[in-house]
């Protein structure tokens, strides 16, 4: 029986080059988009290098919490066992603020709290399915003491940042949003694997794991859709260049390919299965190391989750580690 894993956002980028690594290594992959025609694509061309049974495609918006529990419910109903989740998918806004179906800003709503509801959802299949991993993309923008050229991460309380992204009521800043919901991304991953541990949910016989990855630059992504045509040029075609020549002296920027392998190495690595809780940035290329002292913060990531929590609507039994 082939071992099934659900990639958010990987019919482009780091989440197809994932998938095609991990359908080389027999798994089938299940892509979740919103883009149904990018994601077929991507099943074709997986295909072609692993088999027609390597791959397939189902239509997900992080946006809306209601698309979400569709997904959640017609995956359930296919009987799949479900092996790992990689929560992959992300987007970055270059002017807004953007508000999802529910009311969320979008920057937060995709890039954390739809995947907070997902993964909530699933989480009785992952069980039933151990071993089994949970895998989430972060960014070393999260982290203040790193010169990433972005805005350094500012939250004030939880229901102003999923109202605009920021600290400040009435104010937008798409890079700030997008720092912002990185560290979202870290404090649940941390608090996730937390309340995985006290449940009782992972065992040695079969263990649960939460972790972290951090891909580092990778340009040519599609984050820079937002971007001035100029912009998203030098993007697309210019910097994938220079990230392959610089990437075997500094790690921290590479391409695609070798991020998305490493994404898949996290998922599949034997010596991974018992670790849980951990970060695997790319400037040590992906060797597990500590994130930002904020990022580690477990009062502030109790804030998060009870709040996401309450934005989500989610429900006592829709998950094995909520009870109301």
């Amino acid at each position: 029986m082939s071992r099934n894993v659900l990639i958010t956002g990987g019919n482009s980028g780091i989440g197809l080059e994932c998938a095609r690594n991990l359908a080389r290594e027999g798994m089938h992959v299940i892509i979740a988009s919103r883009n149904r025609e990018l994601s077929a694509k991507a099943v074709r061309r997986i295909a072609a290098d692993s088999g027609e049974s390597s791959a397939s495609e189902m239509g997900l918006d992080l946006g809306s919490l209601q698309a979400i529990r569709a997904f959640a419910k017609e995956l359930a109903s296919r009987g799949q066992p479900l092996h790992a989740i990689v929560c992959n998918a992300g987007l970055q806004f270059n002017s807004g603020p953007v508000h999802s179906a529910d009311g969320h800003e979008s920057t937060f709503a995709v890039n954390h709290l739809g995947h907070f509801l997902l993964v909530h959802l699933l989480l009785n299949q992952l069980v039933a399915d151990a071993p089994a991993r949970i895998v989430v993309v972060s960014s070393g923008v999260h982290d203040p003491d790193l010169k990433t050229g972005m805005p350094k991460a500012d939250v004030s309380d939880i229901a102003t940042l999923a109202a605009t992204g920021g600290p400040r009521p009435g104010e937008f800043d798409g890079r700030l949003a997008y720092v912002n919901s990185k560290l979202c991304n870290l404090w649940f991953t941390y608090e996730l694997a937390r309340r995985i541990e006290r449940a009782g949910l992972s065992t040695e016989t079969r263990p649960l794991s939460v972790n972290a990855y951090e891909p580092g630059l990778v340009p040519g992504s599609g984050l820079a859709r937002e971007y001035p045509p100029a912009l998203r040029f030098v993007w697309d075609w210019v910097l994938p260049g220079i990230a392959r020549a610089v990437h075997p002296v500094f790690p921290g920027m590479g391409t695609a390919p070798i991020s998305g392998r490493a994404l898949a190495k996290v998922v599949l690595d034997p010596a991974l299965e018992r670790s849980s809780g951990k970060y695997f940035p790319s400037h040590t290329r992906w060797k597990e190391a500590a994130s930002s002292g904020l990022s580690r913060d477990e009062a502030c990531a109790r804030e998060l989750w009870d709040a996401s929590v309450g934005m989500a609507g989610l429900q006592p039994g829709e998950s094995p580690i909520h009870s109301g």
